[in-house]
């Protein structure tokens, strides 16, 4: 007898798989249930159309004036986001057999009569793209398949491991087939699939039994074996602080299930998100994980570039663009994101400039890296889909990203214990299950399949609401730890987060609110926090030595200042190349034994010289940051020039000064000291933005007062003093600071202010943002933290 075997994913045919070889007999034949769905309904002369290809076209149907009337732009990016939605709305509608038409008869959607006309035109004009160039899309198959009578005939028995929800064409499609072979289905009823129970008796003619564990023949409508199982689920509930503790936690739950006796094989850790996986990554320092979602490439040069580069495009901040240089995509600053071009023609020029690291068409072969390859492959097919295509850089890079976003590289480093998504749960059965982030607003999930239509035009209309959709996730939830020996379930509770309600509605209640047990995760025990605001009683100002930097960690939060100056904790020394140091490391020798240049290429050499001589122990990174500095102060280099032919030349470097302001003793280091015969000017080197340094308004807000602080020290000594900031990332040139007198008049009344301080309570700063770089974030319990 040949027997067809349907499971909803691949994992869950590997198990089967597993089971069936350790029987008698010839194997039956195992298959997704998508792959099953889409062979029983080919589309004859048609391709499936595919990616960002679908969305193209749809915005080229869009191209009708009464499309303005939705209020959605056409602009690629904006249209896009917004694809989704159509794509979905169109879908959902076909495939579960509701005509356009229907949602007319609704008096909640009668006010939008108008909107579905315009919808109607839409994919009337989508579908005449597509068929016109011999493609067809998923909206479309239920009314433009041809039902494969010799695949449903092929099989004498085809069994059906049913978890989740069929559409009324999915349903069509089984129907036909139980006409043309035997076919059993088995499935699980449970409080959450009601609809789907009531579906089947609506549709199919089967009046199946609710919480039972069920198999039944679809074809002759009748119910061969259902044994009466009422839900009973019981894991653990633990409930953490921050969301971080969660990992310690999570590791310490699978060791007690190994050493209770499940195998790690048999044990799942399931992430509702899985932007967590790459937390877990991290400290999973002994390789026991494997995580089935596979890892993406957003740590790495090749999708970073491009986009850092499209964020600073799209919102056109300095903070973006500061970051772009800062990962080494300084020199796309130049490109023009509105120059339209072909695709080839998109990746050759995005290579020459640098923002496609690795991409230049002779880097390609000689990559062999898992990820090279990966990204190569994608590369090809995306040139071979967008062949035809002329849009412009920016849009161009926009899908490109997109492309590099969904790419997944697989986890072949073979940890025991599976990390997977809840969808992927679907037809497996584990002993042991860990599940995270148990919280509102993540369990369950969001979705945006209701843009178009409220929940009253849904249940109208016959299609699945958000009740609907929720009672599918809770479904899939109490199926995976129905089925295990030992559950336990995770969550936080920092920054205002609360439980998931799905815990009372699966019969659980509040967790028990435990330590996470940091020692998993530090090979030292982490650094103890404090009770309370540390209180200062014996300040005495005057006997410190005052920097700028000193005086702005008092400014900015005296928390920090305490742990710096009065604690005395020093953050750890960077690791590599601090690149802010390592430039004007690089100037400061260039200058050493000479007062200025003459020439643009003498300069030019001097400068590579000196990159390469400090950064020849970097390796490769040093190579690499080495020949992007020499390109990227190129415009610095110029403005130099111009500088010494005004007369001016280098006084001094790296010079210390030091002095008394308003009774505090100060002491500092310029970077440069300029002269021209009886006038000098003071520089201070920025690798960064001056604009908070630099800022001319707001000045209450203002921490940083370098300037005036060496403006008091240095005027005694050089009467004729100008100051300026050097922006030496972004072309170069002498900024002098704004508006310095008010600035002066400020930092006196601070320093006044400062000088009768005798005591003081080290409280942190209300200025969240100012926590995010900071060394002691931990110790202030800000932020995500472990």
């Amino acid at each position: 007898m040949a027997t067809l075997i349907v499971t909803p994913t691949s994992r869950s045919i590997r198990e089967r798989s597993v089971q069936l070889r350790k029987q008698d007999g010839f194997l039956p034949r195992l298959m997704r249930m998508d792959e099953f769905l889409s062979r029983l309904a080919p589309v004859p002369g048609r391709a499936m159309i595919q990616g960002s290809q679908r969305i193209l076209r749809l915005r080229e149907a869009a191209e009708f004036e009464g499309f303005g009337r939705l209020q959605k732009d056409r602009g690629l990016i904006r249209f896009f986001a917004r694809s989704d939605d159509f794509f979905r709305f169109f879908e959902e509608l076909a495939w579960e057999k509701v005509p356009l038409g229907r949602l007319e008869e609704a008096d909640a959607y009668a006010e939008y009569g108008e909107h579905l006309a315009v919808l109607k035109e839409l994919r009337r004009r989508y579908g005449a793209r597509l068929e016109a160039e011999g493609f067809t899309d998923r909206m479309f198959l239920p009314e433009g398949y041809r039902f494969d009578e010799a695949f449903a005939s092929r099989y004498d028995r085809i069994e059906l491991h049913l978890e989740g929800y069929l559409s009324r064409f999915e349903m069509e499609l089984l129907s036909r087939t139980a006409e043309r072979s035997e076919l059993i289905v088995h499935w699980r009823t449970t409080p959450f699939n009601e609809k789907m129970r009531r579906r089947f008796a609506e549709e199919a003619g089967i009046e199946l039994p609710g919480e039972s564990r069920l198999s039944f023949s679809w074809s002759r409508r009748e119910v061969l074996e259902a044994q009466r199982a009422p839900l009973e689920i019981g894991p653990r509930v633990l409930a953490v602080e921050e969301r971080y503790e969660q990992v310690a936690l999570a590791l310490a739950e699978i060791e007690g299930m190994v050493r209770r006796g499940i195998a790690p094989e048999r044990i799942a850790l399931v992430l509702p998100r899985e932007d967590f996986a790459s937390v877990f990554d991290r400290y999973d320092r002994m390789g026991n994980l494997n995580f089935s979602m596979g890892f993406d490439l957003r740590s790495r040069p090749e999708y970073r570039i491009p986009a850092a580069l499209l964020a600073w495009w799209q919102s056109g901040g300095e903070e973006e663009r500061e970051w772009l240089r800062r990962l080494g995509g300084a020199q796309a600053e130049k490109l023009s994101p509105s120059k339209g071009m072909k695709v080839d023609e998109f990746f050759v020029t995005m290579s020459v400039e640098g923002a496609l690291p690795g991409f230049a068409s002779e880097e390609i072969p000689r990559k062999r890296s898992r990820e090279a390859e990966a990204i190569a492959e994608i590369r090809e097919r995306f040139v071979r889909l967008h062949r035809q295509e002329k849009l412009s850089v920016r849009e161009w890079l926009f899908l490109w990203v997109r492309e590099l976003e969904a790419l997944r590289l697989d986890d072949v480093r073979g940890g025991k214990v599976t990390v997977m998504g809840v969808l992927e749960t679907r037809g497996v059965a584990f002993d042991g299950v860990v599940i995270v982030d148990f919280n509102e607003g993540i369990v369950p999930a969001q979705t945006g399949k209701d843009r178009f239509l409220d929940s009253r035009v849904r249940r109208f209309a016959g299609l699945p609401d958000r009740q609907d959709r929720e009672a599918l996730q809770k479904h899939y939830y109490a199926r995976l730890l129905e089925q295990a020996r030992d559950g336990t379930i995770l969550y936080a509770l920092g920054e205002n987060r609360l439980p998931s309600r799905f815990l009372y509605e699966l019969g659980l209640g509040d967790g028990e609110r435990v330590a996470a047990p940091r020692e998993l995760l530090y090979r030292t025990q982490p650094l103890p926090t404090l009770s309370g605001d540390p209180e200062v009683t014996d300040f005495d100002p005057a006997a410190m030595i005052w920097s700028a930097s000193r005086l702005q960690h008092w400014l900015e939060c005296r928390r920090k200042f305490y742990y710096r100056y009065i604690a005395g904790l020093r953050e750890k020394p960077e690791e590599g190349i601090n690149e802010g140091q390592v430039l004007h490391r690089i100037l400061d020798e260039l200058y050493r034994g000479r007062t200025h240049f003459e020439e643009e290429a003498q300069m030019r050499r001097a400068l590579e010289e000196t990159a390469r001589r400090l950064l020849a122990s970097e390796e490769v990174r040093g190579l690499y940051l080495g020949a992007y500095w020499t390109k990227v102060l190129e415009d610095f280099v110029r403005k130099e020039l111009r500088h010494f032919e005004e007369g001016w030349r280098v006084e001094r470097r790296e010079m210390p000064v030091e002095g008394e302001i308003a009774g505090l003793r100060f002491a500092g280091r310029v970077d440069r000291l300029d002269r021209r015969g009886d006038r000098y000017l003071a520089l201070d080197y920025k690798s960064g933005s001056i604009a908070a340094s630099n800022r001319q308004s707001s000045l209450e807000k203002l921490t940083d007062f370098q300037m005036s602080i060496y403006a008091r020290l240095l005027r005694p000594r050089y009467p004729d003093l100008d100051l300026a900031y050097v922006p030496i990332l972004d072309g170069g040139g002498y900024v002098p600071p704004t508006v310095p007198e008010e600035k002066e008049v400020l930092l006196l009344e601070h320093l006044e202010a400062l000088g009768r301080t005798r005591a003081f309570v080290a409280e942190k700063t209300d200025e969240l943002s100012r926590c995010r770089y900071c060394p002691y974030q931990l110790l202030c319990e800000r932020g995500e933290f472990l």
